[in-house]
């Protein structure tokens, strides 16, 4: 089975991405956004953000954060 994550881009767009694809992440407070630079592609999805609590939470999904510090709690 593949495992996907859905990013929601500007305009009521998503954006799925295989997540094994993604390869690195730049994050910004200053314009709210992040770079999500996938594998295969030259370059990177601009995700926007209302707020920085926003661009935290995507982080912890994007590197699956909460999942590993979960699975160390077993």
């Amino acid at each position: 089975m593949i495992n996907y994550k859905t990013f929601k881009l500007p305009g009521n767009a998503k954006l799925r991405v295989r997540s094994d694809r993604i390869i690195a992440t730049v994050s910004s407070k200053a314009s709210n956004s992040m770079d999500l630079y996938v594998a295969g592609d030259a370059a990177p999805w601009r995700i926007k953000f209302e707020d920085d609590k926003e661009i935290v939470d995507l982080l912890d999904y994007v590197w699956e954060r909460n999942a590993k510090e979960m699975e160390g709690e077993e």
